[in-house]
């Protein structure tokens, strides 16, 4: 008996003698996400902040993708153009929350070209949130966008030593449940996980991210690889080029 209570007085000892053990081992979401958002935005800019940049989206059924996107956090200014079948589209959110669409430079566009290739403006808006919260990542994940965010739990990742933190968002972007892995060295963004275990026809889906793309003092990941998670099945990627105006 002696020697138990001694053991769990030495355990007792070497717990509170070094806090940085008990840290790592119980560290809630929130501070995983709040000091990932630090690393990534260390200004805290990223609110301000105008992003205008050439992306490669390159997919199975369409190899030769690319777009166009300016995002302006101040003003709430979105667009994004993109070739289609018919021509160049481009979709527009002013900085008042007017939208509107445009083909090949013009807004006169004939309705059977709008139903057939889905170019009604009310898309545009599914469009901007989609774009701002996965190019903002991880600062565009806001406490005002979750239902809840779970305890992060150490794991690894493709060899990597990771923080796993589960999020419930409010409204779905592709999912509800996401699963966010941040390197355990740096907090910096390793991979988003989608969950769709509501629909066992749709497999989860997992974009890894690589590299960085640096706006000012905000570093984003520039390489994002989606891949299905179960079969590992490779889906497409997203490439953050040079902004269109560099030379």
């Amino acid at each position: 008996m002696h020697q138990k209570v001694f053991c769990l007085g030495v355990m007792l000892a070497v717990v509170l003698l070094n806090p940085a053990l008990t840290l790592a081992q119980h560290k809630s979401g929130i501070e995983v996400l709040s000091l990932s958002q630090k690393y990534h935005d260390p200004g805290n800019d990223w609110s301000d902040a105008v992003l205008n940049i050439r992306i490669q989206e390159p997919r199975l059924q369409n190899p030769q993708r690319y777009s166009i996107l300016i995002l302006n956090n101040k003003t709430g200014y979105f667009s994004l153009v993109r070739d289609s079948e018919v021509g160049q589209v481009e979709r527009i959110i002013d900085g008042e929350g007017s939208s509107r669409v445009l083909l090949n430079g013009s807004t006169q566009i004939d309705e059977d070209t709008v139903n057939e290739y889905r170019l009604g403006e009310e898309r545009n808006s599914g469009y901007h949130s989609f774009y701002e919260m996965m190019y903002g990542l991880p600062m565009s994940i806001t406490e005002n966008m979750w239902e809840n965010i779970k305890d992060a739990e150490s794991t690894t990742l493709e060899g990597q030593e990771v923080y796993k933190v589960q999020v419930k968002l409010k409204e779905a972007i592709i999912s509800k449940h996401w699963v966010l892995y941040f390197d355990k060295n740096d907090y910096s963004l390793a991979a988003l996980k989608f969950e769709h275990s509501g629909d066992p026809n749709r497999p989860d889906e997992i974009i890894m991210f690589d590299g960085a793309y640096h706006l000012g003092e905000i570093s984003i990941p520039r390489f994002r690889h989606w891949y299905h998670q179960e079969s590992g099945e490779y889906r497409g990627s997203d490439v953050i080029l040079k902004a269109p105006t560099d030379k």
